[in-house]
């Protein structure tokens, strides 16, 4: 099963100035903390905060290709954890033109599954406005005991005025 979630904050960790992307849930029972490198938590930031830029970047320059190629984002899901490496993937969908003759929906549309880091699929997610899923497999795996330690050493400011 996938259980969606929402971009809680980005926030540094104290330990290594790393970027944190902080997921919850919409209960707010679970918590899914992934590691960025210093560029992409930016442009998730950005996005979560609609700045927007003079010259497009990467993950708005993706949108604007698929909007041309007639490609629309589903939905994201993070889907496995490996040796502490998460992995994602977008859910696209391809409208080719409709044939002379008549033809179903399903005729017209191809579903694509695209293997995407996580923090390139949440940045485009976000600009998209698309849903993000995590599978409950990866909950699972997370490991609770280290995300404990790391929690306590976040202070409030840590987590800034992300409220999503």
């Amino acid at each position: 099963m996938n259980i969606p979630l929402k971009v809680h904050a980005v926030v540094s960790d104290p330990n290594t100035e790393a970027q944190i992307v902080i997921l919850k849930d919409e209960q707010e029972l679970e918590l899914l903390p992934i590691w960025v490198g210093l560029a992409e938590g930016n442009a998730i930031r950005f996005a979560l905060e609609g700045i927007g830029v003079a010259r497009p970047l990467t993950h708005d320059l993706l949108r604007d290709v698929l909007d041309h190629l007639n490609v629309q984002m589903e939905k994201v899901i993070i889907h496995d954890m490996n040796e502490g490496t998460y992995y994602a993937s977008l859910h696209l969908i391809q409208n080719r033109p409709e044939p002379k003759e008549k033809a179903a929906p399903s005729e017209t549309e191809e579903e694509l599954t695209v293997d995407a880091r996580p923090s390139d699929a949440i940045a485009l997610a976000l600009r998209m406005g698309v849903p993000i899923y995590v599978t409950e497999e990866v909950l699972q795996k997370k490991g609770s005991e280290n995300l404990d330690s790391w929690l306590e050493k976040l202070k409030p400011k840590d987590f800034g005025p992300y409220d999503a």
